[in-house]
C-alpha cells in the first residue's frame, strides 16, 4: 500500500507541473495581431516568390553547367565585340581559314595514307558541320549558296574530303569577297550579323582544327603500318 501511494504521489506532482506549464502558456499567449491588406506587401511577397523560382531553376541548370547569368554576359560580350570588331577582321579570320584548309589537302596528297572507316566517319561530320556553318554566314551576306556535289561511291574517301575541302574553300573566298564589297561600298553590318558571323565563322575553324587532329592521327597509323612493312 505504501508503494502505490508513493506512485499516486508522483502522478499528483506530474498534474501539477504540466496544469503549471498550460497556465504559464495562457499567460503568455498574445492574441495574433490581423494586418490589414497591404498592395506593396503582396508584390514583395510575389517577388520574393518569382526571385525563388529563379534561383531554383538556376540550380536545376547548374547542374548542366549552364547559368542563365552567364548565358546573358556571354551574350552581352559579343554584341560589344560586334560593334567593335571591323569586316577586315572577320575577312582576316576567314582568310585564316582557308590557308589552313589549303594546308589539309596538301596533307591528303601524302602518298598511300590510309584512313580507317571510323576516322572517316568523323572526318565527314566534321566537313558536314562547316558546310553547314557556312550556309548561314552566306544567307547573312546575301551571298548564293550551293551544296556540295555528292561525288557518290565513284571516289575513295580522301578524293571525296579533298573535294569538299576544295568546295568550302571556295565558299569562304566568295564570303570574304562579298565583305570586303559590302564594306568597301560603306554598308554597315548590324551587331547581329557580325555576331553570327564571327560565331560560325569560328566554329569553321574550330572544325577544321578538329579535322587537322582526324587526319594528323591517319597519318600516324599510316607511318606506324609502313615501319612496320620496312
Amino acid at each position: 500500500m505504501a508503494h502505490q501511494h508513493n506512485f499516486e504521489d508522483k502522478i499528483e506532482k506530474i498534474e501539477k507541473v504540466a496544469d503549471k506549464s498550460a497556465a504559464q502558456d495562457l499567460e503568455n499567449f498574445e492574441p495574433e495581431t490581423r494586418l490589414a491588406p497591404n498592395r506593396e506587401h503582396f508584390d514583395s511577397l510575389m517577388t520574393n516568390r518569382v526571385d525563388f523560382d529563379v534561383g531554383h531553376s538556376r540550380k536545376v541548370s547548374s547542374t548542366e553547367n549552364t547559368s542563365l547569368v552567364s548565358e546573358v554576359s556571354k551574350i552581352e560580350r559579343m554584341a560589344d565585340q560586334a560593334q567593335r570588331s571591323k569586316p577586315q577582321e572577320l575577312i582576316a579570320q576567314a582568310q585564316e581559314a582557308i590557308t589552313k584548309i589549303s594546308e589539309l589537302k596538301e596533307k591528303l596528297r601524302t602518298p598511300d595514307l590510309e584512313i580507317k572507316k571510323s576516322i572517316q566517319t568523323e572526318l565527314s561530320n566534321k566537313l558536314s558541320h562547316i558546310d553547314d556553318n557556312l550556309r548561314v554566314a552566306m544567307s547573312k551576306t546575301g551571298v548564293e549558296y550551293t551544296p556540295p556535289v555528292d561525288p557518290g561511291k565513284s571516289q575513295s574517301a580522301i578524293d571525296r574530303f579533298f573535294g569538299l575541302l576544295t568546295d568550302g574553300q571556295e565558299k569562304l573566298n566568295s564570303l570574304t569577297n562579298d565583305i570586303s564589297r559590302m564594306d568597301a561600298a560603306g554598308t554597315p553590318f548590324s551587331p547581329a550579323t557580325m555576331i553570327v558571323l564571327q560565331v560560325k565563322v569560328g566554329a569553321m575553324q574550330q572544325e577544321i582544327e578538329f579535322f587537322t587532329a582526324l587526319l594528323n592521327k591517319a597519318l600516324e597509323s599510316t607511318k606506324t603500318i609502313m615501319n612496320v612493312q620496312v
